[in-house]
């Protein structure tokens, strides 16, 4: 018998959460990014502990799942930059094929990575197959090879992945000094009719001036009015 009680959902969307951090290695240095968040010499952790840990969070979101009234989970892939992994094609794969295996007759459960965007075709090819979601921030720190490929991977996802039920979301990282690239950026996304989020870079104290970006009068207005029109438009419809 069931016991009589639920757990806390901490979210409206009672959905049961897995963030799942692979590691601080990156692909970029980004200047707003703390080294906290990232460096590029960590070492990777390897398949085979990768796979203990598919088996381990799998067993512990089914424990939960006897105590939830709505049996809905999600994994998300996330780092430093997750898809630099040199396994992270086969570790999704595996995750993937272990849920539909022995976990998709007790709970729903969906698959996301949060990334740069510059990984290659390869590789996001399996983020297609086996993945429901990508988030993609631009970092216009990059370099211009790397920029390029972020945007021909947006397109591959936007192009090919309705058709697998898959979706996109984007976050253009308004870095001030390359604020007319962003607002290019911009631009190029909904001639595309991509949808996107212009994220103003702040999240440290202001006293850190790497990590919180000062804006000119004019790019807080051109916030101010992108925020005023798509709200406009969200209430209209």
């Amino acid at each position: 018998m069931t016991p009589g009680f639920d757990t806390i959902d901490l979210l409206d969307g009672q959905v049961f959460q897995v963030t799942w951090d692979l590691g601080r290695r990156c692909s970029y240095d980004c200047s707003y990014c703390p080294s906290h968040r990232h460096d590029q010499h960590s070492p990777f952790a390897s398949l085979d502990d990768l796979k203990k840990n598919v088996h381990f969070i799998f067993k512990y979101i089914s424990l939960y799942m006897k105590y939830r009234s709505y049996k809905s989970a999600s994994i998300n892939f996330t780092g430093g930059e997750p898809t630099i992994h040199p396994n992270f094609a086969e570790l999704i794969e595996h995750t993937r094929v272990e849920f539909e295996s022995q976990y998709a007759n007790k709970f729903k459960c969906t698959m996301a990575v949060t990334s740069n965007g510059a990984m290659n075709k390869k590789v996001a090819e399996a983020i297609l197959k086996n993945l429901n979601h990508i988030t993609i921030s631009y970092h216009a720190e990059a370099s211009v090879i790397l920029k390029e490929q972020v945007k021909r991977r947006i397109v591959q996802f936007s192009k090919e992945g309705p058709a697998l039920g898959f979706n996109i979301s984007i976050n253009v990282m308004f870095h001030a000094a390359y604020f007319e690239e962003c607002l290019g950026l911009c631009q190029w996304l909904d001639s595309m009719e991509i949808r996107y989020v212009p994220r103003i870079i702040g999240e440290e104290p202001e006293s850190a001036s790497n990590f919180a970006h000062s804006y000119t009068q004019a790019q807080l207005e051109w916030f101010k009015n992108y925020w005023n029109e798509n709200t406009a438009k969200v209430n209209y419809e």
